[in-house]
This record gives C-alpha cells, sequence and structure tokens, in this order.
C-alpha cells in the first residue's frame, strides 16, 4: 500500500467514525487502567542480573550452605561504651536484633568466644562476662579485647568508642526488605537515646530506593505534566495545542503500565523513568501534527477544516511513521542488553511510544475532525518571529559552514578523547547525594569498620586438610594487598588460635598445623567448650566440610577497584589453583562488579545495533548511501560529545545513564527525519537547495524545535528525583537531545547546502504514491 492510499484510508476512517473510534480507545484504556494497582516495585540488585548468571546461583549456594551472604551492620558509638550499665543495655540491643525472625545470627562482642591457653591445651570461654565487670575488670576486658584481632577494628574500634552489631540474614534476596529495615528502625529508635546508632547494608539501600522510587513516582509525573502543560500553552496557545498531544501521553503512559501489571511484571528501579520519557517523548508526534495544522490553517485560509485535515495527514503520515520507528528501534535495541530489566524496559518503552505513534495518528483528527474549525491567528501572534530566527540560522551556517564544519571537526575530536575517562558505577549507595543518612551512616560505619560490604568466596575442599587451610590463606594474603580490602575472615584464623594456645600461647604456633590429625582435633575440642555456631559463616559443616568461605571487607564499595580486585582474584585463582577444586567468588560487591561489565557491554551492543539500524531505514528511505549517512551524522555528534562530557565531567555509567545512547537515538533521529524528508519534498516541488533549506526550516523547523523543547522541558523533572544518576540522566538526556537539534537544524543545513547530495534531487518513484 502507498502512502497516499494509507494517507486517504486513515482520514477516512477517522473523519467517517471518530466518536466510535475515541470511545474504543476510552474503553481499553480503563481497562488497562484498571490493572495498574496491581504493579509491584522491586528495587532488588538481583533482578537487575541476568537470571541464569553463575554469580546469583553461587550466591543461593552459599545461602543454602552458609546462612545466606546479606549482612546489616549497626554501630554502637558512646564516650562510655566500656562500662557496666552500658554493655548490660545493649546486651538487649543484642537479643533484640536476635529475635528477628529473618536475622540468622548477630556477630559481636557479646556473641565472640576468646581462646586460651591452658598449658598442654586450649579452652573457649566468652570474651564478654557482663555479670563479672566490676570496677577494675574494665580495664581486665580492655586487654582482652585488644589481643583478639578478629574484635579489634572489626567488632571493636580501637578507641573503645564503637562496638559493631553484624547481622548475617538468612536469605540473600527473597524476602521484605521494608518489614526488616522497619524492625531494625524500631529497635534504634528505642536504644538510640542511650548512644548514637549507625545501621548499614544493601538490605537497608534496597528498602530506601523502593520508598524513593515510591516519591520520585508520585511526584515526578505530576510535575512533568505540570511543565509540559506549561511548555505547549505558551507554544501553541491554543486547547487543542495543550490538550491533544497530552491526551496521548497519558494513553501511552496507561497502556503501558498497564500492560506490564497485567503481565505480571515488577517495575524495577529504572522503572520510575518509563512515565517520564513517555511523557516527554510521546507527544513529540502530535506537536508535529499540531504544527502543521496551524501552519496550513494560516497558509490556506479558504480550506475547509476537512481538507486542512486531510493535507496534514497526506504530509505527515510517512514521516511520523518513520520518526515512530526509528525511536521504537532505538527502545528495542535495548533487548540486546545483557541485563534483564533493561531490555524489559525496552520492550515496553518501545509498545509506550508505538501507542503513542498510532494515538497521535488516530486520536488527534479525530478530535480535530469534531471540534470547530479554528480560526488562525496572525503570523507575528503565531510564530512570535520564530520564523525570522530560523531564517537567520538557515543564513548563518550555510555562510559560513566550512569554518563551522572545521571547528565542529576539532571539538569531536577533543571530546573523543574524554570517552577513555569513562567510570562505571552500579553502587546503590551512590544513587543519593553524600548528605542523605543511608550515605552518612555508611561513610561513619566505613571509617571505623572498614566498610559494610563483603566480597565473598566460595572455596570447595575439607578445611581439617592443610592443603585447604593454606589455599584459603594464600588467596587472603593475596586480597589483603588492595588497598579497598580492610580484612579478610575464614576458619583459618581461629584454626591458628588453637595451634598456638595448644603450644602454650608462644607467637611462632600461630601457623597453620601440618598435621591433620592435629586440625580435626581442634575443631573437636572447640567443639567440647566453645559454640560450634561460631563457624557457621566459614564452614559447611563442622563435622564433615566439604566447602569453606572467605568473607572480604571492603573499605568502599568504587564499582572500578571491586570490578579490579574481582578480574586480579579470579586471574590469581587461575594462575596458582588451576588442578584444585572449586573457587568461585560471589556476594553483593560481587554482583555489582559484574553489572558494571555488563551494562558496559550492553551498551555497546545497544548502541551498535541501533546506529545500524538506523543507518540501514535510512538509507532504503531515500534509496541512498549517502542519505543513510547523513540521517546518523547528527546522532554520531551527539553520542561523541554526550560520552566525552561524561568522562571529563567524571558523570558514571551506571544502570540510568546507560540508556541515554538508545533514548537519544530513538529520539533524535526523528529531527533529521523530519528535515530531511521535507528537505527532499520542497526540492521536489521546484526550490533550489537553499530555498528549500529556508523552507523546510520555517515549516517543519518549528515543528522540530517544539518537539525537542517538549522533550527537554519534559526531562528536565527529572532534576527534582533523589537518585543522583537519575539527575545525571536527565542532565544528559537534554543536553543529548539539544545537540540532536543542533544536528538536525545546524549540522544537516552545513553540510547539504555543500555537498547537494543527489538522492535529495532524485524524482519521486510512482510506489511511493506520488
Amino acid at each position: 500500500m502507498t502512502s497516499r492510499r494509507f494517507a486517504r484510508k486513515l482520514y477516512h476512517l477517522v473523519a467517517r467514525y471518530p466518536k466510535q473510534l475515541l470511545g474504543g480507545i476510552l474503553l481499553v484504556s480503563l481497562l488497562f487502567l484498571w490493572q495498574i494497582p496491581r504493579l509491584e516495585l522491586d528495587p532488588s540488585i538481583k533482578s537487575l542480573a541476568p537470571r541464569d548468571h553463575p554469580i546469583l546461583k553461587t550466591m543461593d549456594e552459599v545461602d543454602e550452605r552458609f546462612g545466606g551472604s546479606a549482612i546489616i551492620i549497626l554501630a554502637v558509638q558512646s564516650d562510655s561504651l566500656l562500662t557496666k550499665t552500658v554493655l548490660t543495655r545493649f546486651a538487649a540491643f543484642q537479643d533484640s536484633l536476635e529475635a528477628i525472625e529473618l536475622i540468622n545470627s548477630v556477630i559481636s562482642i557479646y556473641t565472640t568466644s576468646n581462646i586460651y591457653s591452658t598449658g598442654e591445651s586450649f579452652s573457649v570461654e566468652p570474651l564478654l562476662d557482663i555479670y563479672s565487670l566490676e570496677g577494675g575488670d574494665i580495664e581486665g576486658l580492655k586487654a582482652r579485647l585488644s589481643q583478639n584481632e578478629f574484635v579489634m577494628g572489626n567488632l571493636m574500634s580501637y578507641d573503645f568508642r564503637t562496638m559493631a552489631f553484624v547481622c548475617r540474614l538468612r536469605e540473600s534476596f527473597d524476602y521484605d526488605e521494608h518489614a526488616l529495615r522497619n524492625q531494625i528502625e524500631h529497635i534504634v529508635s528505642v536504644f538510640s537515646p542511650y548512644a548514637t546508632i549507625y545501621y548499614s547494608g544493601l538490605p537497608i539501600t534496597r528498602a530506601e530506593v523502593t520508598d524513593n522510587m515510591r516519591a520520585d513516582l508520585r511526584s515526578l509525573m505530576p510535575y512533568g505534566f505540570g511543565l509540559m502543560i506549561l511548555f505547549l500553552a505558551l507554544s501553541f496557545r491554543s486547547w487543542r495545542g495543550v490538550l491533544l498531544p497530552l491526551l496521548v501521553v497519558v494513553i501511552s503512559v496507561i497502556w503501558t503500565f498497564g500492560l506490564m501489571a497485567a503481565l505480571g511484571l515488577d517495575l524495577p528501579f529504572t522503572g520510575i523513568l518509563i512515565p517520564v520519557m513517555l511523557i516527554a517523548i510521546a507527544n513529540n508526534y502530535g506537536i508535529h501534527i499540531i504544527a502543521h495544522y496551524d501552519e496550513y490553517l494560516t497558509l490556506y485560509p479558504q480550506d475547509s477544516k476537512e481538507a486542512i485535515i486531510k493535507r496534514t495527514i497526506k504530509r505527515l503520515v510517512l514521516p511520523i511513521f518513520l520518526a515512530g520507528l526509528t525511536t521504537v528501534i532505538g527502545f528495542l535495541s535495548l533487548l540486546g542488553h545483557v541485563l534483564p530489566k533493561i531490555r524489559e524496559m525496552g520492550l515496553f518503552m518501545s509498545f509506550g511510544i508505538f501507542v503513542a505513534f498510532v494515538m497521535s495518528l488516530l486520536v488527534i483528527p479525530a478530535f480535530l475532525n469534531i471540534a470547530r474549525r479554528p480560526v488562525p491567528r496572525s503570523g507575528a501572534e503565531r510564530t512570535w518571529g520564530m520564523d525570522r530566527f530560523l531564517q537567520g540560522w538557515g543564513n548563518f551556517f550555510i555562510k559560513y559552514r566550512l569554518p563551522f564544519l572545521w571547528l565542529l571537526t576539532a571539538v569531536m575530536i577533543g571530546l573523543a578523547v574524554g570517552i577513555n575517562r569513562i567510570v562505571v558505577d552500579t553502587n546503590p549507595d551512590n544513587y543519593y547525594d553524600p548528605k542523605a543518612r543511608i550515605v552518612v551512616h555508611d561513610a561513619a560505619i566505613s571509617k571505623v569498620f572498614g566498610g559494610s560490604t563483603f566480597i565473598s568466596i566460595l572455596i570447595e575442599g575439607d578445611v581439617r586438610q592443610t592443603e585447604t587451610l593454606r589455599k584459603i590463606d594464600q588467596i587472603a594474603r593475596h586480597l589483603q594487598k588492595h588497598p579497598i580490602v580492610s580484612r579478610t575472615l575464614s576458619i583459618v584464623e581461629p584454626i591458628k588460635k588453637m595451634h598456638r594456645a595448644f603450644h602454650g600461647g608462644k607467637l611462632e604456633y600461630e601457623v597453620i598445623p601440618d598435621d591433620e590429625d592435629l586440625i580435626a582435633q581442634y575443631l573437636f575440642l572447640y567443639s567440647l567448650t566453645g559454640n560450634e555456631s561460631d563457624f557457621d559463616q566459614f564452614v559447611d559443616d563442622i563435622d564433615e566440610p566439604e566447602y569453606a568461605q572467605l568473607l572480604v571487607r571492603l573499605r568502599k564499595v568504587a564499582t572500578s577497584e571491586v570490578v579490579e580486585i574481582v578480574e586480579d582474584t579470579y586471574d590469581y585463582i587461575r594462575a596458582n589453583f588451576y588442578d584444585g577444586g572449586r573457587i568461585e567468588l560471589t556476594g553483593p560487591a560481587t554482583l555489582l562488579a559484574m553489572m558494571a561489565k555488563l551494562i558496559v557491554q550492553g551498551q555497546m551492543i545497544s548502541l551498535t545495533i541501533s546506529i545500524i539500524v538506523v543507518f540501514i531505514i535510512m538509507a532504503l528511505v531515500f534509496r541512498s548511501f549517502v542519505g543513510g549517512l547523513l540521517g546518523i551524522l547528527p546522532l554520531l555528534t551527539a553520542i561523541i560529545t554526550v560520552f566525552g562530557l561524561m568522562g571529563y565531567l567524571k558523570i558514571e555509567l551506571n544502570i540510568a545513564t546507560a540508556m541515554v545512547s538508545s533514548i537519544m537515538i530513538g529520539v533524535g533521529v526523528d529531527y533529521t527525519v523530519h528535515f530531511l524528508w521535507h528537505l527532499r519534498e520542497h526540492i521536489r516541488e521546484g526550490m533550489n537547495i537553499h530555498d528549500a533549506i529556508f523552507t523546510t526550516l520555517r515549516i517543519s523547523g518549528k515543528g522540530i524545535v517544539f518537539n525537542a523543547f517538549s522533550v527537554i522541558v519534559g526531562f528536565a523533572v527529572l532534576v527534582l528525583s533523589v537518585f543522583q544518576p537519575v539527575n545525571f540522566f536527565g542532565f544528559l538526556i537534554i543536553f543529548s537531545i539539544f545537540m540532536c537539534l543542533f544536528g538536525a537544524l545546524a549540522l544537516l543545513p552545513s553540510v547539504v547546502s555543500w555537498l547537494e547530495p543527489k538522492f535529495l534531487f532524485k524524482e519521486k518513484h510512482s510506489t511511493n504514491g506520488g
């Protein structure tokens, strides 16, 4: 079917059955609206990662063998911490934490044992006995604490003013993080009058992220709609220019969220961007329709309303189809991303954009058919000098095209250097302002105890064997060379302590025993006088051990440094233990590092796919290789500019900002499509290249400018988000859209007037509908 026949059939549909069409769309919208309350939020890091990734499988195995790898750390700070009154009070704090069903164990000075020599053997006793603390016994306690390397810097600060409670959860992911966070905050509120209490950990961060996601969804959408209404009112100064594009936006948002809810999908962290993006993007097609409709009302005052609508549809149906297609492809390119939630988001954004494109061609003309023919305004009122500005703009970039192109090339080369400086960051703590509670608490704990995040290493082997213990010790020593590793924890340390105590406390015996029977004897003796559960986090089964766990505590979760540690550790394991048992890195920090690599990989895949597909479409539409190159030229300029600035300004590539390129291509290519398409149409009508450029800028240029600034206004609300990545995402999108606009209305006129490409001057092929 030719574009002319399609436009004619489309007009007949909206002209003959406008009320029936609008009624049917309203009914479907109500059905989708009914589904939306079922939509759940999911801030889980696990849900963002590929479900079959080995790290996730290993985390599930660690949960099963060791009782969970998720950790929450609480730090109690007081100038009079080591007094019987304070220690007695916070023994109840320990009991309250242990009473939480989801918490598997709480490690603190209250639960830690002390290994001491009995001459020919050793014994195990509680490190802290509150009831024996009287007077000078406090100094004795300080001495016992100071001699315990596991405690100092891990559970007790070196100035004896802060003690830590390390809560190990039974599950790493599948639990109600809000209920857990609320239970912990309740306990903290009860005891906070007696000391300063900090609490941190990824489970707490997840709950905070969910709360802020809800807050963003409640605030960003109203602000977005408000700004868009203001912008459209100033741009068009008519009810149709405001209500009709917004009606399309509302329909696309309802249908998109309704479909997600109907399919039983959760809304991830990145999902808060969907309504904002739809508000910003979904009105683009309606803006072009209204802009051309208003323009034709002025140019053809004698024509009837029906003739104006028919002319508008005929003129715009194919370029809007191409713009919609390229935008959908831009988001569909995210299907090539390795992160499943990014793929889902790309799919549903594509659906929302498709709905907006279809609704723009159905709803807006249907309403215009029902409404009375508007009276066109005067030229000055209609454009407020826009024609004069665009003409001057075109004159400048045509007159100084060569100096401009040389200058732009030099700037692009300089910005391209900045791309190598881009840093990847997936740490959820960095979603927030440095003054936010969650960041302040995490920093306080990290300063005293060396961080609240761990890498977990699962090591296959019997810990009663010297070879296994030395393997664990060797890996731990290698990891301790990294500056952000504050300490390593494993079964090796207590076995060394038992060996030393067994030999009268002599320091030279604090080593791994060569006698494996002696190791088994140590573990048996410990089970008689101590608590077997002390080793639950290090050994899967103390009687028949098959796996051990090495915990690596990190001072901070800088993604680039964690990636370096993970890769270096795997290289070290492959080089030194290639013929041994299984050794796997896992845990939340390892998951973040893995996601950093996947983000970069997914960014490159989606970016490459979208550019290639857009090039092919543009080359096919214009039947020209050069046409394809011109179609992606503004996009390449914008991509280099945006990612170069990210490198120079140290804006991290994260879950949110990783989608910038696909959105930039999906939205920005619209301006190129409209400019080149209408430029070719004016040339075919007999204009020379310069007159065609000016006419395109005057008629289509206003729609392109309104379109671009509507996107900019729509994304501007993201600066109000509580998440820093979302703030940066909004800034980058605004800047990238401005660059795409600049490329379409400055770079293309310069290049086209200089090269005068042949495809613009070809006669219209008969299959195009004349």
